[in-house]
């Protein structure tokens, strides 16, 4: 994608340089394109904006590779730099490095809380030079030349840089720090935290919850979260952020009244606007909010009811520029140095205000745009991103949209209440023939909480990636030492189109359930010990002891790999059990529930 285009009969003279090294003469170079061509459109913009928005469509279709242009019989030699202008009015540069900032990888506390480092050392990921700040001082430069700095991102190494003059940009480049193309660390030095004490999330409470899930029990019950629910697996104690547009009334409506009474609105932050989150005119944030962490029991239940909440505003509803992009990015490190778990993003971005800067489908491949390079990093630091395909699906684009495209993430396609594709759901694959999307949810005809106090119906691949993260929560609840890539893995493999997945519906709908039995090691609150059971495959009766326990009447659960229960009854152990009528021949699990915890095992029925 180029930013700009010279225009016919006018030729770019450039100034001789130097002979330097070949790396410093290159970026030389690059640098002196750009202003040029910057004075050049600024020259030209009011009487030739049209002539210029046609000629760059053309352009666009006629990119050559290694970055030369042919366009209107003028032949144009275009540095992959000139992609660094991500609006009509703002700039992009990369620092060269992260010298003499003042920290130190192996001191990670001076720039991450603590519960951020702990959340790496729970999954045994290291540190590494992308999780420094970014150097001060070179801000502080930028800034005493007269540079606006919108946008700092220490991921990326760079800043972005608003409504700069062409000399400003000219002194801008002349700092030996400074550079156009991708920072790539010098160093491949790591730091793996020592492993923390305590629980990572909250025990399953005592005693365990019951919801009524009201209008909202199909699109939880098709992801089978609700048996996770019923284990007390509700996402308390973990943390969960929402990058979004707006989040209207969110602290007068019903459904957010316990998350914010108990204190589990942990905070709010704008990346836009000066506008509170709460009384901006969007409320499409706040539909998001309601399908992970709504509590308004007999109406609707969010996928996380007892999760704790970051909201973050990132897109701003009244634009669309590349922008939105560096502030997610900025809100997505916010988060990680906060210690949050769990992203949600119901954006996307593909097509902008000025069509210079749209994308193409190659461009979805997970590493050609900003937001998609560093949403596939966040899994490496420990946190799970959840990201909607995009409504795309009947529309001339038709693929997923960024970040959908990135590495390591979950990527949300729509399905109805039948798990038929819904017609708009953004398709794959990626550009790179990756499966995307990863997995899909209910996002038709979805229940989600209304601005006016009741509950409304709602469609978008927006409305079914909240309901993949909120569960997602739950189910690391459970299994708080899993990693992130780990885990996501997992729930992939639970999807019901594991065996055939495609570019519709990826790995289909996964099963939290079947997620939740297929992990062997044992989940939070449960007792580390094991059930004695005899004969295993059994016909019509079991022998069962639990080692540690004393004799008395206990509470016996039968759940198929649904999450599905069977059948219940109080038992006396150590002794005989007699299997149930209604289990027909296969696996089972047996969950027996007493005063120290809850134990469980695989049964087969013959």
């Amino acid at each position: 994608m180029t930013a700009m285009s010279a225009r016919d009969g006018i030729t770019i003279k450039r100034k001789p340089v130097a002979r330097l090294d070949p790396g410093t003469e290159s970026r030389l170079v690059q640098r002196m394109r750009l202003i040029g061509r910057l004075r050049l459109v600024q020259k030209m913009r009011l009487v030739q904006k049209m002539r210029l928005v046609q000629r760059m469509r053309l352009v666009q279709r006629m990119r050559l590779a290694g970055g030369l242009l042919l366009a209107a019989g003028l032949l144009l030699a275009i540095p992959v730099a000139q992609a660094q202008q991500i609006s009509e009015d703002t700039y992009w540069v990369y620092f060269t490095d992260k010298d003499n900032n003042g920290y130190r990888i192996d001191q990670p506390e001076a720039f991450l809380t603590q519960r951020s480092i702990d959340r790496r050392a729970w999954q045994g990921l290291a540190m590494d030079h992308t999780d420094l700040p970014v150097t001060k001082a070179y801000v502080d430069e930028l800034k005493a030349l007269g540079a606006k700095i919108k946008h700092v991102s220490r991921w990326l190494n760079g800043v972005a840089i608003v409504r700069p003059e062409p000399a400003l940009l000219e002194q801008v480049f002349a700092k030996s720090f400074v550079d156009t193309l991708p920072w790539i660390p010098a160093s491949d030095e790591r730091y793996f935290p020592p492993s923390p004490a305590g629980n990572r999330f909250e025990p399953p409470p005592d005693p365990l919850p019951s919801f009524d899930y009201g209008y909202s029990v199909n699109q939880i019950r098709m992801l089978n979260t609700q048996m996770l629910h019923s284990r007390g697996y509700t996402g308390r104690g973990v943390g969960i952020a929402v990058l979004d547009a707006g989040f209207s009334n969110v602290d007068s409506l019903p459904s957010f009244a316990s998350m914010i009474g108990e204190g589990r609105l942990l905070g709010t932050r704008n990346f836009v606007n000066d506008i509170p989150l709460f009384r901006q005119g969007s409320t499409h944030g706040m539909y998001v909010l309601s399908l992970i962490g709504a509590d308004w029991n007999g109406n609707m239940m969010g996928t996380a009811p007892d999760a704790s909440f970051m909201l973050c505003m990132t897109e701003d509803p009244n634009r669309e520029t590349r922008i939105e992009e560096i502030a997610w990015i900025e809100a997505a490190e916010y988060i990680d140095s906060l210690g949050f778990d769990v992203i949600n993003t119901s954006l996307g971005y593909s097509d902008f205000d000025t069509t210079m800067f749209d994308y193409t489908y190659r461009d979805m491949d997970g590493k050609s745009t900003f937001i998609s390079r560093a949403a596939s990093m966040v899994a490496g630091k420990g946190i799970i991103a959840c990201v909607s395909a995009g409504n795309e699906g009947n529309k001339e684009w038709y693929y997923i949209t960024a970040p959908g495209d990135a590495f390591d993430i979950l990527t949300v396609g729509a399905v109805d209440s039948t798990r038929n594709i819904a017609s708009f759901s953004s398709r794959g694959p990626s550009f790179d023939a990756r499966i995307k999307p990863d997995v899909t949810a209910m996002g038709v005809t979805t229940v989600v909480q209304s601005t006016f106090g009741g509950l409304a119906w709602g469609g978008g691949t927006s409305f079914a990636s909240p309901l993949i993260a909120g569960s997602v929560a739950s189910l690391w609840q459970a299994y708080p030492q899993i990693p992130a890539r780990e885990l996501i893995r997992l729930i992939r493999q639970s999807g019901d189109r594991v065996k055939n997945p495609d570019a519709t519906y990826g790995f289909g709908v996964p099963n939290f359930a079947l997620a939740y039995w297929s992990i062997s090691s044992v989940p939070a609150g449960y007792v580390p010990g094991h059930m004695e059971l005899y004969p295993n495959p059994a016909r019509d009766r079991i022998m069962v002891k639990l080692p540690g326990e004393e004799a008395g009447t206990y509470e016996m659960y039968f759940y198929d790999l649904w999450g599905k229960m069977i059948h219940a009854r109080e038992v006396s152990l150590p002794g005989q059990v007699l299997l149930p009528d209604q289990l027909a021949s296969g696996m089972y699990i047996l969950e027996i529930r007493t005063g120290a915890g809850i134990y469980r095992s695989r049964l087969i029925k013959q």
